[in-house]
């Protein structure tokens, strides 16, 4: 997780980086879902606007929020 926190503050002081907002999705995913791990898409997004300063796309959320889920129902 520690690399996710590197990535972020990375692409927070980068606006220009090529995959920043995918990188702040997932930051924003993680955080939400450490609140509640029911967290739904408009609660990342909130996460993304309150914690980052950004507005995520709604695409780019979803992708994010499915891609961790699937992570975490992963065994092991």
């Amino acid at each position: 997780m520690t690399a996710l926190w590197r990535s972020v503050l990375s692409a927070l002081s980068d606006p220009a980086a090529a995959d920043r907002e995918q990188v702040l999705a997932h930051g924003a995913v993680a955080l939400a879902l450490q609140r509640d791990l029911a967290a739904t898409p408009t609660d990342v997004l909130d996460d993304g606007l309150h914690e980052f300063g950004i507005t995520l796309g709604a695409a780019t959320t979803t992708a994010a929020l499915d891609t961790r889920r699937a992570a975490l129902a992963q065994p092991g």
